[in-house]
């Protein structure tokens, strides 16, 4: 798992991230500072849900079905999937919110518990219940800040990004300084590309409330701008908070496994993710980061196998397309297509449920579809949200097009920031290649190469031949 995955339909969800490998996206971090909220809120830990106050009833509400919010489990999903503690918290507050449908902080307990379920699970389809409860939540509960946090994830998740900004930002107006609500604006303004906004209140957030949630902001926006280091310090700051349930110590230590792997400490990623694994058996980001230091050392058997328990327990386009670009690696094209018609489908399942991923979309449209399809999709999302994401994506569909020129300049734009994601500078090296800037080419694929050599099986080997073409 990375942050800003473009394939990482999740909640940041990325804590979306979800957002070809890259990472999961800085809504998903908004998540672990939900789960938390959500303890505190509730007075208990997950794992002790009947201790769970009794809200005060405040007004008049209606309930939401129990069978919409409680998803069926699969006969073979794995138990952390199947059975877990947040699962059991949202089955007592379903039966809260039934028995008492105007329990105001109990429907807002049942939206929060459900961002973080989607967190563990990848399930869009609890976006729509989430957001009821949220949404009843507010008219029950107006003087809440907690309850707009919610529903600004809920946006946030959906990669409705100026809509979470407006929510925040209103948010803000009633509640000056909530540390939660100002979370909700930075994240919203990093995915609008509105970055020197983003990173000056990302820093003033860390400064003014040193926690996970801003904390885990302030690494995400160094590694934005390529600062590996300082983003890797800020994010082993952000492991160390107490009180976190062990999910999301996980979650967070995979994050810290992936900044190790890009600044080239295999030892140090290897050992997070397996703290990670210990915490949490088959934690299905830490699997996909084993994945990739399988992919970067050579071993594709061993990535495969990893990706395929990632991909059992945390069904998202992630760790599917990864283990399709493995499977391509081997030379297994007919396992391969079916993996990426399976995440074609995840990715129509979250479109369906709501999750704008134009952008996402066409990264991989462009490397495992259709290229003019990936520009249509690529354009869409630029004009939307102009991210260095959203425009590496444009010069990628225009690459695969063979219009390379017009490439350029959006790969410039998506290193305009000082990245070192190593998916960027690869597209980088392979559109400077097809202009004949060998020296240029070089030195993006090299670079890419040498931060990550597991950021995708299929990327990687590209990567390779155009450098052995290069004679480099």
């Amino acid at each position: 798992m990375i942050r800003g995955h473009p394939h990482d339909v999740v909640v940041r969800i990325r804590v979306m991230h979800q957002r070809t490998p890259g990472r999961p996206v800085p809504t998903r971090l908004l998540i672990v500072a939900l789960a938390s909220a959500l303890v505190a809120a509730c007075g208990a830990t997950p794992s002790s849900p009947a201790a769970s106050p009794s809200p005060t009833v405040v007004a008049t509400a209606s309930a939401t079905p129990a069978a919409i919010l409680t998803p069926t489990p699969s006969p073979t999903a794995p138990p952390a999937i199947a059975d877990s503690p947040t699962q059991e918290l949202i089955d007592f507050l379903v039966g809260l919110v039934e028995a008492e449908p105007a329990n105001g902080l109990a429907q807002r307990d049942l939206g929060l518990a459900l961002l973080q379920r989607i967190r563990e699970t990848g399930d869009p389809s609890m976006y729509g219940p989430a957001e009821t409860a949220l949404t009843t939540a507010r008219d029950l509960l107006p003087d809440d800040p907690l309850v707009l946090v919610g529903i600004g994830a809920v946006q946030l998740g959906r990669h409705e990004f100026a809509s979470a900004l407006r929510t925040g930002s209103m948010a803000l107006d009633a509640f000056p300084g909530d540390p939660s609500i100002r979370g909700v604006i930075v994240d919203a303004l990093v995915e609008l590309g509105r970055y020197d906004e983003a990173f000056a209140a990302a820093e003033a957030l860390a400064a003014d409330s040193p926690d996970l949630a801003s904390l885990s902001r302030l690494s995400y926006a160094h590694e934005l701008r390529g600062d590996l280091p300082a983003a890797l310090a800020a994010m082993e700051r952000a492991a160390t908070s107490p009180g976190l349930a062990p999910e999301n110590t996980a979650y967070v230590l995979a994050l810290v496994g992936h900044l190790r792997r890009m600044t080239g400490d295999v030892d140090g990623a290897a050992d997070a993710y397996a703290k990670a694994l210990t915490l949490v058996p088959e934690h299905g980001p830490s699997l996909i980061g084993e994945g990739r230091l399988a992919v970067g050392a050579g071993d594709l058997a061993g990535a495969r196998a990893r990706f395929e328990r990632a991909a059992a327990v945390v069904p998202l386009p992630e760790p599917v397309i990864a283990l399709g670009e493995t499977l391509e690696a081997m030379g297994d094209d007919d396992a391969a297509t079916d993996q990426y018609d399976l995440a074609r489908a995840l990715i129509t399942l979250s479109q369906a449920n709501g999750v704008q991923v134009d952008v996402d979309l066409a990264l991989f449209e462009a490397d495992h579809g259709d290229a003019a399809t990936a520009l249509a999709l690529a354009e869409a999302g630029y004009a939307a949200t102009p991210t260095v994401r959203a425009a590496d994506a444009r010069a990628w569909a225009l690459h695969r097009l063979g219009r390379d020129e017009e490439a350029a300049a959006f790969a410039t734009e998506a290193l305009r920031l000082g990245s070192r994601d190593p998916l960027l500078l690869f597209h980088a090296g392979a559109i400077d290649a097809a202009l004949g800037r060998d020296a240029q080419a070089r030195e993006h694929l090299a670079a890419a190469l040498t931060i990550d050599p597991g950021f995708s099986a299929t990327g990687a080997a590209e990567a390779r031949d155009i450098l052995a073409d290069l004679g480099g």
